[in-house]
């Protein structure tokens, strides 16, 4: 396996230069032209910073199970800076599922199968990068083509989806992520026929980001007729990632019924690869 570090171009906000790590598995000669799904995974932080526990260990898992995982270490709030945030974070996103697709031959990806997964804040991340992947105005400012920066899936975890909806904790901190009225508030209401197959999980328990965040969602993707899968268990704190002890930061976040999600997601999945995907050399 190899592990590359690549830069990512910069938004000029703060001093965080974004960047994708790839995780990428070598063929075996006797599948030289195998080509996997390509997961791109953002880490949740409350955009103030991306976690590691969501990063490396959800990556690996991916490629266990024979993805190529690639992890973004997107831009966040930065003290020095009065703008809004977003969409910058977004902005990285879609530099890097088009860097995905322009070196899908030299990581043996498909581009047709190309997801990403978000996890809190992350999810927020890749909810609303969704919609705007195929928004003209944002296209042109990333210098990009709707089939570069498309998403063919996405896997949101414990996602906040709309910022009124429990996280975050105040208005003062929602204003540094957008402006009052902005569309990324809702990420709900971006959902049209458009959006991608969806899987969705959350814990009703969790304290930090209320479970009405993924029925909303949900109950969005299900009026537009989105293929979509929602699990919600329920006992389980925030922050769980993979909810064994290769991510837990606490004893609590080792919880083996909510572990569950990750083999159900890629269950869920696979039932959608596209037809002729390459396997044997």
């Amino acid at each position: 396996m190899r592990i590359e570090r690549v830069e990512l171009p910069s938004s000029g906000y703060g001093h965080r230069v974004p960047a994708l790590t790839a995780y990428v598995r070598d063929n075996v000669e006797a599948q030289s032209s195998r080509l996997r799904p390509a997961v791109v995974v953002c880490p949740g932080g409350g955009y103030e910073f991306c976690s590691d526990l969501e990063a490396e260990p959800v990556a690996l898992a991916f490629v266990a199970r024979g993805y190529q995982a690639f992890v973004l270490d997107y831009t966040v709030l930065d003290a020095s800076e009065a703008a809004p945030l977003l969409p910058l974070p977004q902005l990285d996103l879609a530099h890097a599922v088009a860097l995905v697709r322009a070196r899908a031959d030299a990581w043996y990806v498909d581009p047709r199968d190309v997801g990403t997964l978000g996890c809190s804040a992350g999810g927020h991340l890749c909810a609303t990068y969704e919609a705007l992947a195929r928004d003209e105005a944002f296209l042109s400012r990333a210098g990009l083509t709707a089939d570069e920066a498309r998403v063919d899936w996405q896997v949101l975890c414990y996602p906040v989806i709309d910022l009124g909806a429990g996280w975050p904790p105040d208005a003062a901190h929602a204003a540094r992520l957008c402006a009052e009225g902005s569309p990324l508030r809702r990420a709900q209401d971006l959902v049209d026929a458009g959006t991608p197959p969806t899987f969705v999980w959350h814990t009703a328990s969790d304290a930090t980001v209320p479970v009405r965040n993924a029925y909303v969602y949900a109950e969005a993707l299900a009026a537009h007729g989105v293929d979509h899968e929602l699990h919600v268990f329920h006992e389980g704190r925030h922050g769980l990632s993979l909810a064994t002890e290769e991510s837990a930061r606490y004893p609590d976040c080792v919880n083996a019924h909510a572990a569950r999600w990750l083999d159900l997601a890629v269950e869920w999945h696979a039932g959608r690869a596209p037809e002729g995907r390459r396997v044997w050399g």
